[in-house]
Order: structure tokens, then sequence, then C-alpha cells
């Protein structure tokens, strides 16, 4: 199964002053994704300025394997400030329900989480582009304190203030920063607002829901498919159809003629079976336009099954197929994060957070890991951590000399360790603080190197140790938090090679989530893509703190460079480090006067 170990950018996030050689971008600037998707969604619609707005965002990708689980629920949604969750909407056929009609009874399900200090009930400005530039004084420039994601709403001083190269006005946000009012509103009331994108959701584990997508070919939709373009776009519901009528065929044949229950399916009914309400299937072509076929045209990438002949498609194949009406098809392995579940034409659909719109009966929700790391206690100045799928607690006699087990402990177990070892027939085992010993080769430890020069008394700062796969969060000489990584992975042959890069950096930029994508290394590597990967933090050109979902093996070589932390503890990490993230704002970059924790990475 070809699915990204740990997505690495090939492209950076826009403003990056490193970019690597080979790497993908696909922004543009502010002002020109933010009148498009203003300018769309006046003419067409919002939906659809979404959906094609969205396909110009920077993406990349670091490279797991799939977690399982499906469901249809609608996901919740916590907002840090009072008002409830915008809802979304994409354009749908003639009598179709909107994605904002489905979700408009929960839109108040969105509870403001307390400030640290107290709640915030005062004045909010809305974003109205797919991400609203903040910038540190009142000029369009390229220098960005970062950005607000559409349907995102932050404190605001509600005073317009006035200068000349925006028109409409400016706002001033109350953490900081300025937004020209040609991409916000104060509106709360606004159209275009309540259908971005819901605000993540800081309670959960992760910020949205996952879909991973389990077939070849699955298209993503501009907008609500009619059922004829369903059956045009996904040949294979017309021949699950055609095979399910045939077992019914099969069943009847073989069935007394006295059986009541003659005819009856053998199996569940699938979601495909009231598509059509029993009318006759949709010709899969033009068959009055169809003249004499001298050879059978090639079927398309998606269709090609040949045993042992590997696909050859890159990113760039995946919208071969885009129209009016389909963005572009995903390969197998690729992830969607859910902003909304709806139901239409007896099948239930994901409103993804770029806009466009997936069958979740091609997809599964993933279940997120919850392995997490631990609060360094008072004192201790090693952490331990169980990496063996089965490993024992252990009991020491000093006297004899023995060493008996004691009891089981479970893997991603964390505990302080006093620093004391004993071996016994060579293997070593470390004490805990509990009193019990763990066997050294169960696990791995974490224990602090020397702070870098950079780093001032007191001062904050991420030691990363590649060899130990651990990662400690410090202030000053003082371990606070401690975690396991799983680092870039490497290899001998040098297109596989993916070391994490060494040295001492400071964070650059916070994303709550972003977009990673990027082609196979070698030939047969299908492309990879995750959408909206959680708790970035970028510290050297496309290299970064992420959390990863879609793996649960966190102790070792998982990714494409990248720094792999489990769900939690990113977000714990993300929340801790610098630049700080103020309140509803989707990214952050650090500045002289909100710099960027430093980040010590090495063997």
């Amino acid at each position: 199964m070809n699915v990204p170990q740990s997505p690495r950018p090939r492209g950076n996030p826009p403003n990056s002053p490193h970019r690597k050689e080979g790497a993908r971008r696909r922004s543009r600037s502010s002002k020109g994704w933010s009148s498009l998707s203003t300018g769309l969604a006046t003419a067409v619609g919002f939906g659809a300025a979404t959906a094609v707005a969205a396909m110009l965002l920077w993406s990349g990708g670091c490279g797991g394997e799939p977690p399982p689980g499906a469901s249809t629920d609608k996901p919740a949604r916590v907002s840090y400030l009072p008002p409830p969750g915008a809802t979304s909407a994409v354009a749908a056929p003639s009598g179709a329900p909107t994605v904002a009609e489905v979700a408009d009874a929960g839109a108040g399900d969105a509870e403001a989480a307390p400030d640290p200090d107290k709640p915030y009930t005062g004045p909010l400005l809305g974003a109205l582009a797919i991400q609203t530039p903040v910038y540190p004084a009142m000029k369009l420039t390229k220098e960005r304190l970062g950005y607000i994601r559409l349907g995102g709403k932050v404190p605001v001083d509600p005073k317009p203030l006035k200068a000349e190269n925006c028109p409409s006005n400016w706002y001033r946000l109350l953490d900081g920063g300025y937004v020209c009012a040609k991409y916000a509103t104060l509106d709360m009331s606004n159209a275009a607002l309540k259908m971005g994108i819901t605000s993540p959701n800081l309670e959960e584990i992760l910020p949205y829901k996952y879909a991973y997508n389990t077939a070849h070919g699955t298209p993503l939709y501009k907008s609500v498919p009619s059922k004829e373009d369903m059956y045009k776009y996904e040949p294979y519901l017309e021949a699950a159809k055609k095979a399910k009528k045939k077992a019914e065929k099969e069943a009847q044949k073989e069935a007394p003629a006295d059986d009541p229950d003659a005819g009856a399916p053998a199996t569940a009914s699938s979601v495909y079976d009231e598509l059509d309400g029993g009318a006759p299937p949709l010709p899969s072509a033009n068959l009055l336009d169809a003249g004499p076929a001298d050879e059978e045209p090639a079927k398309p990438w998606w269709q090609q099954n040949e045993p042992g002949k590997p696909l050859n498609v890159k990113l760039s194949d995946l919208e071969s197929d885009a129209d009016g009406t389909v963005a572009k098809r995903m390969v197998k392995g690729f992830f969607v994060a859910v902003d909304k579940t709806f139901g239409w034409n007896n099948r239930a659909w994901y409103k993804t957070t770029a806009g466009l719109v997936a069958p979740s009966d091609r997809m599964y929700i993933v279940k997120p890991p919850s392995s997490k790391g631990i609060d360094v206690p008072d004192g201790v100045k090693q952490v331990g951590f169980i990496t063996a799928a089965k490993a024992a607690k252990y009991t020491w006699d000093p006297e004899k000399k023995k060493i008996t087990v004691s009891g089981s402990v479970a893997r991603f177990s964390a505990f302080g360790l006093t620093g004391q070892t004993i071996s016994k027939e060579t293997i070593v085992y470390r004490q805990t603080t509990e009193g019990w010993w763990m066997k050294a080769i169960d696990g791995t430890y974490a224990e602090p190197s020397p702070a870098p020069s950079e780093v001032k008394p007191g001062e904050k700062w991420i030691d990363v140790n590649l060899s130990r796969k651990t990662l400690l969060a410090m202030e000053g000489d003082k371990p606070v938090y401690a975690a396991l990584i799983s680092p870039g992975r490497r290899s001998k042959n040098k297109k596989k090679d993916h070391p994490t890069v060494q040295g001492t950096f400071r964070i650059r930029e916070k994303h709550v989530a972003v977009t990673m994508d990027g082609d196979g290394t070698v030939a047969g590597d299908l492309p990879y893509s995750i959408e909206d990967v959680p708790y970035v933090a970028y510290f050297e050109g496309s290299y970064a703190l992420h959390a990863a979902f879609w793996h649960n093996n966190f102790g070792r070589e998982m990714s494409h460079g990248c720094v792999n932390l489990s769900p939690l503890d990113a977000k714990k990490v993300f929340f801790w480090a610098e630049p700080k993230l103020p309140r509803g704002w989707h990214a952050v970059w650090a500045s002289a006067e909100n710099k960027g924790t430093v980040v010590h990475i090495h063997e």
C-alpha cells in the first residue's frame, strides 16, 4: 500500500524565505486570491468560489499507514470566540440541499471556550478570503503577521481607519496587526462569512475529521453532483448496480418456486441500491453520436489494473479530468479534511475544508492515535518511553542480584527515570522514578542536551534527539514536556533517503492546519496528498514539527524529513511554542516582537 509515511512540504508556505530545489508551490498573492474569492462569491455563489479559490492555495508534502473507521457524523466544532461557528455551503443542482442547509440545525452547537484571562465578548471581524492577511501596518505589502482563514472571527476595534491603499478602510485587531476591510466584515450575518470554513475544533485531538480515500479515481466534485453526473464520472456505480441485479437473478433461479423470499438479495443493501429509484441505468456514453470504433479507447489511469504493472501517475495527472463538475481525482491513500457531512441522492457526502465534495462511501474517517508524552516531574532529568509492542516491568533484588518480571507496561507509556542503570547478562535496565525497572531495548529515553548559545536563561527551546527519537520542551535548563517523535526515514538509496535536517533554528511560522502533497520519489511511487495536516510549525525551509494521524509508529523513522509527533503531542508543543497564535488566527509568522522558539536538532 503506497501511503506517505509523513509529509514534508515539497513547496514552502506563503512568504517563506526558503525554497528547496524542485519544490512545488501553488500559492497566489493575498490580493489575487482574496479578490478572486470575493469576486466569485458575488458572481457565481460562494460555494463555487470557495471550491475554485481553494485550488489556488499553496500545498506541499513532508509522507504511514492508513487508519480505519467510517462515519457520517457531523463533526462538532468549538470556537474560541463567543458567536456560533460559521456554516458552509456548496453549489448544488436544482432541488439539492446545500451544505449550509444541512448544517443549519447544528450551527449553534459551537460554544465559546474561555480565554486564559476571561471570555471575549466584544466586536468581531470575520474573514472573507481563503487566507485573509494580517499586516503589521496599514499597508498592503508582502510582509505579514499571519492570516485568518475564511469564516474565522477575531477580536477587533470596530472603528474604521483611513489609508490610501485600502479604500474599504482598515481595522485594527486587538491581538495585533491590521486587516483591510476588502477581505473582511464586521457583519456576522454576512452570507459569505456564514458559508466559510467551519472553525477548527481546538478542543479535540484533531482540529478536523479526516477521511482516507480507499480507491483510485474517487472524484472531488466542485459542487454537489446530479444523478446523471454521478454515473458519468463514477462508472463503477453502474457496474455495482448491474452486479447486484445479476446476483438477484441468479438467486431467483436457484430458489424454490414456492419460496416467499425468492429473489431477495443475499447481502445487505449498498449505498448504490436506490440511486435511480428503479430506473434503467444511464448509458456511459452518447450512443447516438458514436461512430464505428476501430479500437477501444485507452482506459484512464484510475481504471488501469494490470497485475504486476505499477501505475505511473503524478499529481498533475489527477486534474486531467477536471472540468466544470470535477476538480480532480484522488489516488488511493489520499486524505481530505472534512468540514461537513450531508446527504443527497441517497448517498452521504463530505464537504472538504477546500470547498470540494467527495462521496463518503469511497472513504473512511480516521481514528487518530491517542498516545502522548508526559509533563516532566520537577527534579527529573530523564524520561523513559516504551516503544515495544509488548514490554514488562522488572524488579531488581540487589542482594540476590536477580531481576524478575513484576508486571506489564503498555506501549508508548512515559515515566520519569532516576538515571540509574544495571546490566544483567549484557542486558541494560533503567530505573524508573516509580521504583520498577525498564529493559532498555523495550524503549528509549530522553535527556536534555546542552542549550544552544542562542537560548537565553529561562527561555523556551525544543531539543530533538534523532538517535533516541525524542523531543524535550525546555525552559532554560529545565525539561517541562517529553514526547516521542518519528524523524525522517534514512536509506542507502539516495532517492529514498529523507533525513531530518540537523542544526539550530527558530520556528518561522505556525499553521493550525495546512495541506501537504507531492509526487513519488522513485518510479512506481504514487503521489500523496494530506489535506490540512494539523499543528504545523516550520523551522527551516519546508521542514516542520507537525502532527501525524496516519500512522501510530512514534519512536521509529517514518517521515520524509519532518519531525512527526502524535496529534496530542503536536498540539501541546504547537500552543506552548512561540510565536504565540492570536485568538481566531489560522497562522502566525515570527517577528521581532513575537520571536519563534529555538529548535535544536541533533543525533
